[in-house]
């Protein structure tokens, strides 16, 4: 939102305009509806339904299936949160750009889309206690890493690193690499595309995905050996992963945090990770993605 500069300056008209700017905040607050001030846990219950905003595409966590069926681990953890409270769950493709201040919007109720915990966050949003632990790691093919083997040899010019639009990835690389060009993409499988059909030399993002996007290729034929893909040693940050509330939604989050305690003791979280991450079910469904 704009910063309104309470320095009036000089200009006759100046006072207007900045009547116009505080008008037109205050409708904007007056817009949002009431449920964006509060939506506690009895109000879900009420309701009959908990909304979940959700970016398909992060396996192997979120995807939305052709048949138009949600899988992944968040999709498990949230459904089997969602029956704990007596309610249904109801998940709502958001744009990942947008889905901070659709929350605020009280257009659903919790974000649960592999987001990490950082600092800035935390000014918007409330934050559960940690449900993974991950990290940014570097995809390359064979070819770019005869020649980068750290992220110091990709920060080098004429190098072309991609990252996913407005993920801690791409908070990161616009941090770190000050000569390679970034090539900001809004989707992690374009991201990962790019790096395998040669149009970046790497692409930074969660080491989940990664991996399983590198386990997902098929051997190369001889002669292309250098068209591989691979990771670079090591993780790039350490990050965890929560589901984010308003922060005025203190009694859902409770409830989140307690079924999340539970969850881990009784192993389902541990069956979770085992289905999603090793077995895959949903894998023959998605070949397209690959």
């Amino acid at each position: 939102m704009e910063r309104i500069d309470m320095n009036i300056s000089r200009h006759p008209l100046a006072p207007v305009a900045l009547g116009l700017k505080i008008l037109l905040l205050l409708c904007v607050f007056l817009s949002v509806p009431q449920s964006a001030e509060a939506r506690s846990l009895e109000a879900v219950k009420k309701s009959g339904k908990l909304k979940v905003g959700v970016e398909p595409g992060f396996l192997p966590f979120e995807m939305k299936l052709p048949s138009g069926k949600w899988v992944g681990f968040d999709v498990d953890m949230m459904t089997a949160f969602a029956k704990t409270i007596g309610v249904k769950v109801e998940f709502v493709d958001t744009k990942w750009d947008g889905i901070i201040p659709a929350l605020m919007a009280g257009k659903f109720d919790c974000i649960v889309s592999g987001m990490t915990i950082t600092p800035e966050r935390k000014k918007a949003v409330a934050f559960s206690d940690p449900y993974y632990d991950a990290g940014l790691q570097a995809l390359v093919t064979q070819k770019t890493f005869q020649k980068a083997k750290t992220l110091q040899d990709l920060d080098k010019k004429g190098v072309k690193v991609a990252v996913k639009l407005g993920t801690t990835g791409d908070i990161f690389a616009s941090k770190t690499l000050k000569n390679a060009q970034l090539m900001k993409l809004e989707s992690e499988a374009d991201a990962a595309n790019s790096v395998k059909l040669g149009k970046a030399d790497a692409f930074i993002y969660d080491k989940p995905f990664l991996n399983l996007f590198t386990s997902s290729q098929k051997k190369s034929a001889p002669g292309k050996e250098q068209n591989a893909l691979l990771l670079l040693d090591g993780l790039l940050s350490q990050e965890q992963f929560g589901v984010a509330m308003r922060p005025k939604d203190k009694d859902l989050m409770q409830a989140f945090n307690a079924f999340l305690a539970d969850w881990k003791k009784s192993g389902g979280h541990a069956a979770a990770l085992k289905k999603h991450f090793v077995e895959m079910p949903w894998k023959s469904e998605l070949k397209h993605l690959w």
